[in-house]
């Protein structure tokens, strides 16, 4: 009899009740936010737009995508003035970026600027988030390079960035709500600028410093990878060794893992920082270096292990003059000691300046390469 009756359910249930057909929606690959005339938000959304191939002519050379401008007073006001233009409701749900013009995000407080796309439940949290220099929209105008999508582009551009230079971070909805929340609520965001020498490109490299969620400066590049190693989240990079005596030269080791642990260190009121390290590398580039016997490899290992600790010194003592604590030193006092924290929160920004670290790295060289450890062309005695 029960089954009886689940059969008929199961016949009179209709199979689709939240269906959407593809020509009523306008899938969302990008959105840039900027800072409007007389307060609005101006939204600047970019949609796929299919091309298909035109039947003996070759591929069609029509942009996959085309841009949709609207302001409000709010994202969601912007967003809903989207079907006037397009004709179609936007879907979230594949958005690739979302990209904040600098100027706006010096202005607003960001978690209210992006409330709208944690509370909708279309967009994902795994989005990733970016702060552009200058106008955002002025990004997604941009042509791709290889990519079908301006967005999709953006998106390739900062996750090559971070995993293949160590010149960013990867971050997302997620990664900004989770630091935001944290015990201490200083963030690093992605952060991208228009190429000076190729005004059609742009380049995903340095990180948007944030402190009470407003945009209060940048972390350059060069700084970026310090910071990556102190945070244990350094996938892949290259580093320069200079030679000595020879100005503007320097041998070049590429990182295949680098491993930190890092731990504060409390007596009283202050706090120290104990930071080890370890990294394995491959020879790249040499070019003044022989390595012949296990002192000449030695010597570039600490070579090496000096240009790494000096890079996270580096790292440390910009965060430090900005008073912005993106390493996540505050947030490792609150697990260890929750009451100690309470005690030094208020000062801590202050404290953080002023904190000493204590920073050792040991190096491993693994392989130099299909060559053996000497310059290639090596001039002739």
């Amino acid at each position: 009899m029960l089954l009886l009756f689940l059969s008929a359910l199961v016949l009179i249930v209709p199979g689709c009740w939240s269906k959407y057909e593809l020509t009523e929606r306008g899938f969302v690959m990008g959105v840039a936010l900027d800072q409007g005339e007389n307060g609005k938000i101006a939204l600047t959304t970019q949609i796929y737009r299919p091309t298909p191939a035109k039947g003996g002519s070759g591929p069609s050379t029509e942009a996959s995508n085309i841009n949709i401008k609207t302001t409000g007073a709010s994202v969601m006001e912007a967003v809903r003035d989207i079907p006037i233009q397009l004709g179609r409701k936007a879907q979230w749900s594949h958005m690739r970026v979302i990209v904040v013009g600098e100027k706006l995000a010096r202005k607003a407080d960001i978690g209210k600027l992006l409330d709208f796309f944690y509370r909708d439940h279309e967009p994902r949290h795994s989005v990733s988030l970016i702060v552009a220099k200058g106008s955002a929209a002025k990004l997604l105008e941009k042509q791709p390079l290889v990519e079908q999508t301006t967005g999709q582009q953006l998106l390739r551009a900062r996750e090559s960035a971070y995993n293949d230079a160590g010149k960013t971070m990867d971050t997302t909805l997620l990664d900004l709500v989770v630091q935001m929340r944290s015990a201490h609520s200083d963030a690093a965001v992605s952060y991208v600028y228009e190429n000076k020498k190729d005004k059609q490109t742009f380049n995903a490299a340095g990180l948007a410093l944030f402190k009470k969620g407003k945009m209060t400066g940048v972390l350059p590049a060069k700084q970026v990878e310090g910071l990556l190693m102190l945070r244990n989240e350094y996938n892949a990079g290259v580093v320069e060794v200079a030679c000595p005596g020879r100005k503007g030269e320097s041998e070049s080791l590429e990182i295949l893992v680098l491993q930190t642990k890092i731990k504060p260190r409390l007596r009283g009121d202050e706090a120290t920082v104990q930071v080890r390290a370890r990294a394995d590398v491959a020879i790249g580039e040499l070019k003044c270096t022989s390595i012949e016997t296990r002192a000449d490899e030695a010597e570039l290992v600490r070579k090496t292990e000096e240009k790494l600790q000096s890079q996270m010194t580096g790292a440390v003592r910009e965060l430090q003059t900005r008073k912005t604590d993106v390493i996540g030193i505050g947030n490792r006092i609150y697990r260890m000691n929750p009451g100690k924290w309470k005690q030094m929160k208020k000062n801590w920004d202050n404290q953080f300046a002023e904190t000493r670290f204590d920073i050792r790295v040991d190096v491993r060289i693994v392989t130099s390469g299909t060559a053996s450890g000497k310059p290639v062309l090596s001039e002739a005695p």
